[in-house]
């Protein structure tokens, strides 16, 4: 069976398993753990890069990237198309959209993790019982700044949201004009932007359990308030669209 790596709070993860499911397709989940699973990510990244998560690792080979991991569950999947051919040329204007996004926000959330110790032990790996978890604040505060070194976090976040994702969000706004999906029929565009808005206000539990710590420490609430919209727009778009990890079987 395929596994599929990744960061369960992730834009990027999110994307590769909200088409993995849409097409039905039975996968493993496993949490990648910064700093400890680091290994498994060189091995499989190529030649002079770094690797990262979403990976879908399978016997014949490895597949790294939500976009990749995407169009292969759209070969391979069952289910109404994601990447319709009319469509593609818009889809990946709007991949490249939601990657500049998701890179700002990325920042903007290891930011806010260095800020909120509550939210640093949350994001502690999940074998980890409950009652160690105060103990090892240490460890995720290092977990942290580990993220913060590789993803190279902006020196003011704040400011990088004003110049990339506001202007990304407006774009969509004006592209939806009030319309369910961005090229006419649910489509992995409507996925790909609807992930942005997690680091302006998490969506619910259901689909991305956090915890009350993160859900905090990653809400923008002057930027919920300035794209209510878009953000009703993304909570139909998951009440109708949104699998359950039915398919998925997680590993520790």
């Amino acid at each position: 069976m395929q596994t599929l790596v990744g960061l369960g709070y992730s834009g990027w993860t999110e994307k590769a398993r909200w088409a993995m499911d849409h097409h039905r397709l039975a996968y493993q989940y496993r949490e990648h753990i910064p700093l400890l699973g680091e290994l498994r990510l060189r091995r499989h990244a190529p030649p002079g890069g770094r690797g990262s998560v979403p990976l879908l690792v399978e016997d014949s080979g490895a597949t790294m990237g939500s976009y990749a991991i995407a169009q292969r569950a759209e070969r391979e999947g069952q289910g109404a198309p994601l990447f319709p051919a009319a469509s593609l040329p818009e889809i990946e204007q709007w991949e490249q959209r939601s990657d500049a996004i998701l890179r700002v926000g990325r920042a903007y959330m290891v930011q806010r993790l260095m800020e909120f110790p509550d939210a640093q032990v949350e994001s502690l790996p999940p074998f980890i019982p409950t009652w160690a978890r105060g103990s090892m604040k240490p460890m995720a505060r290092m977990a942290a700044s580990f993220l913060a070194s590789k993803h190279e976090a902006a020196a003011d976040p704040e400011a990088a949201l004003l110049a990339t994702v506001v202007p990304g969000l407006e774009q969509l706004r004006a592209a939806l004009q009030g319309r369910r999906f961005l090229t006419g029929t649910f489509s992995y565009a409507d996925i790909t932007m609807a992930v942005t808005l997690q680091f302006i206000r998490p969506v619910a539990e259901d689909f991305i359990p956090l915890g009350p710590g993160r859900r905090k420490a990653w809400s923008h609430p002057a930027l919920a308030e300035r794209f209510a919209d878009l953000l009703r727009w993304r909570e139909q778009l998951y009440a109708e669209h949104r699998p359950a990890h039915g398919s998925a079987q997680k590993t520790p």
